[in-house]
C-alpha cells in the first residue's frame, strides 16, 4: 500500500474529526437560536463526514479487494492526488473552524 494512501487516510481522519467539531459547534448554536442559516450547516457538515467516510471506506476497499497489477498501479498513482484533494479539505476545514471558533 503507497506511502500517499496511508497519508491521505490520515488526513480524511482529520477531515471527519474537525468536522464533528464544527458539528458539535453549529448543533450547540442550533439549539440556542434556531435559525435556518445555522439548519443548513448542520446539514451541509453531516453530509460532508458522510461524504469523507465514504471516500475512506471506498478507497480502503478497492485498495484491498483489487488483485490486478494494473488496477493496484491506478489506485497508487490516484492516491496522491487524492491526498492532495484532503490537505485541500484540511486548510478549508480548519480555516472554518478558526473563524467558527472566534
Amino acid at each position: 500500500m503507497s506511502l500517499a494512501l496511508w497519508a491521505s487516510a490520515i488526513v480524511a481522519f482529520a477531515n471527519i474529526a474537525m468536522t464533528l467539531v464544527l458539528l458539535a459547534i453549529y448543533i450547540g448554536t442550533y439549539q440556542r437560536i434556531k435559525s435556518s442559516f445555522t439548519l443548513g450547516l448542520v446539514l451541509f457538515g453531516s453530509f460532508f463526514v458522510v461524504l469523507n467516510l465514504s471516500i475512506l471506506v471506498f478507497w480502503l476497499f478497492l485498495f484491498q479487494n483489487v488483485n490486478v497489477s494494473s488496477a493496484t498501479a491506478l489506485v497508487d498513482q490516484a492516491s496522491f492526488y487524492m491526498l492532495l484533494v484532503n490537505i485541500g479539505e484540511a486548510l478549508a476545514i480548519s480555516n472554518l473552524l478558526r473563524v467558527t471558533w472566534k
